[in-house]
Parts: C-alpha cells; structure tokens; sequence
C-alpha cells in the first residue's frame, strides 16, 4: 500500500512522510493490541488495512487543501477523523474510545515533526521512532530491526500484561495438544474412554457435589436472617442489602450447580444410549477424561463467563465445594465475622451492600 511514489505524494514531503510513518506505527499497534484480550480492548474490534487507507486518504486532502489556501494543519480535526470517524465508527465501548483517543492525541500531532521522534515516552527495549529517510527502502530496514515481539510498554500497558498474555498463550497451545491426542483408550480388553469417565462420574464426581438450594426455603431463612443491631424489622430482614447481594449469589451459584449435575446426567444417559451422544456432550467427556473443565461450566453460549477459571477439573470443583460452604454457612447458621471476597460472582456488590448498611 504504501511505497515510494506513495512517499512522495504530498507536499511537503518530509511533513507527510512523518505523519504515514506515525499512522501506520498506530495501526500496527492497535492490531497487535488485540493478542491481550480484554487487557488490549473490552471488545475485539475487526480493523484492517481499510481503515487505515481512509485515513490517509483523509489527511491527504486535508494537507493538499491547508497547502493551497495556505492554512495551518487542524490537527484536532484529524485526531477526531481518525479516532471517532475512521476506526471508530466500529468502537463501540466508552473505555475503548477514550482509549483510541489517547494514542492520536499522543502519535498524531505536530511534534512528530520534529528529529527523531520517539513514540514510547518509557524507557524500552527498543527505541521506537520515526526515522529520518525519504527512501521506502531505508524505512523498510528500520521496521526489520524493530523486535519481533514488542514490550507491552509501547502499548500503553503495564508489564504484567505481557505474562497474562504468555500465560494465556501457553494454555491454548497444552489446549490444542491434548485436543489433538488420540481418542482412544490404550491396552486391550481394557476399558474405554467413555467407561472411564461413567465410572469417574458415578463413583467420584456426583457423589461429591453438593446439595441444591431451594429458593423458597431460602427466601424464608433470609426473612429471619439478622444483619447489624437496629436495621431491618423483624421478619422482613429479607431486605436487608446484605441479605439482597446473599440472595443474589445463591442464585447465580445455583444456576452454575445445575448445570453441573445436568451436564454429568446427559455425559452418563449419553454414554448408555439413553439420549443422543451430542458434539457439547462428546466435548465434556474428553474434557473430564483429561481432568479439565467443561467449558459449558465456565462460560455461556455467548461466551460470558458464568464461574471461575481455573486450569484443572479439580481445582474447579473444589471451589466449588467452598463457595457452596461459605454460602450454605451464611444463610442457614449465621452472618460470618469475615468473607472470603473471590469466592463471590460480585464482590464489587459486596463492598456496594457494605457501604449501604454501614450509611443506614
């Protein structure tokens, strides 16, 4: 897209160089940007090499024109055709735009002008810069000597990104290799994978879940369940906040123990031949024969995460174990001195129904 005749297509030459230098750096960052997940952007965005043409397009007419009248560059008015026109025509998050917004107000300004402008403002590997060529193939050298995996600092992220990321990485690829291990169990006369799991299930599994909880009853124990000296009346603490955020997460704890104990009947009726052996079915019991976590445990159809994350199968249940003990203990004994904050689906409303009691 961009070669030497392109180069030399505005005037002044120098200026213009150094603005398609900085705008195709942005690009570049923003699409390696995506590799850290909700770190990058709350909400993966499909930019591409259209969105940066529309770009430049738009600031080549819009130096030809400051040329000819023999005004100064509005660079607010590119900021705001790059950031809120171009590419963000399809942001759709507030964090997203104000973040797309700090890199133009950064890389897209006049100062780019100056000798050796230098885009981290943080000491890095590597000095990332424009460089001061006006041959396509001097900037071409510069871009192969840049490192092939760039520091999470010129992203604007803290270093501790980039291990998320290796971390993430690193699971996808033990993902890919155990999905990509053969099906079959080994030994003859021995048993097969799916014996193994029905017999893993039936023997270990159910037996350790534990009991569901009955939201009537429930509703009727939160109804005599005390909170702090002088707040709520008798027989309507239901409506204490504390007890409104317990009663939320019995509910979303629920729903996630149902869906275990239906996940593990449908794996055992499937294995026997009562119902069909779905592709969701066949998926979790390659996932319990590895000792891994069902997705369908952790995320909904859509892709939202539903329960905590944890690697193996059994790490999972045994906070699911826990979550259900500190639960059970709360509504069916009493308010606990203290709270185990991750072990709630919503700690920020935990510290939210705090603050409301403590001000009543």
């Amino acid at each position: 897209m961009v070669n030497q005749d392109f180069l030399e297509k505005v005037e002044p030459y120098d200026k213009w160089r150094s603005i398609v230098f900085a705008l195709c750096f942005m690009h570049s960052v923003i699409q390696e940007r995506k590799k850290f997940g909700p770190l990058g952007f709350c909400i993966p965005y499909a930019f591409n090499n259209s969105d940066l043409e529309a770009s430049l397009t738009y600031i080549e007419k819009h130096m030809t024109t400051s040329l000819n009248l023999n005004i100064p560059i509005s660079w607010k008015a590119i900021q705001y055709m790059v950031s809120d026109v171009q590419y963000g025509g399809k942001i759709t998050d507030g964090l997203d735009r104000e973040q797309f917004s700090c890199y133009t107000q950064f890389w897209i300004q006049e100062q780019i002008f100056a000798p050796n402008y230098c885009f981290n403002q943080l000491i890095t590997e590597f000095n990332y810069h424009i460089p001061d060529a006006q041959e396509h193939p001097r900037f071409m050298e510069y871009i192969n000597k840049m490192p092939a995996n760039d520091g999470p600092a010129i992203f604007g992220l803290h270093p501790n990104a980039d291990l998320s990321f290796r971390l993430l990485e690193s699971i996808a690829m033990i993902n890919v290799l155990l999905d990509t291990m053969p099906k079959d169990a080994g030994g003859g006369g021995g048993m097969s994978r799916e014996d193994i799991v029905k017999e893993k299930i039936e023997k270990e599994l159910l037996p350790m879940l534990p009991v569901d909880f009955i939201m009537i009853d429930v509703v009727e124990k939160l109804k005599n369940l005390r909170g702090p000296k002088g707040l709520g009346e008798s027989g309507k603490f239901d409506l204490i906040p504390l007890n409104i955020f317990l009663y939320q997460e019995l509910q979303r704890f629920q729903s996630v123990l149902t869906i275990v104990r239906r996940t593990m009947v449908d794996m055992i009726d499937a294995i026997d031949g009562s119902i069909i052996m779905t592709p969701e079915i066949v998926d979790s019991i390659n996932m319990v024969f590895d000792f891994r976590v069902p997705r369908k445990w952790q995320y909904d159809p859509t892709g939202a995460e539903i329960s905590w994350l944890t690697a193996s199968l059994a790490g999972w249940l045994k906070g699911l174990l826990d979550r259900h003990f500190q639960l059970s203990n709360w509504i069916f004994k009493e308010r606990p001195p203290s709270f185990w904050m991750t072990g709630f689906f919503n700690p920020q409303g935990f510290l939210t129904s705090m603050k409301q009691e403590v001000t009543r």
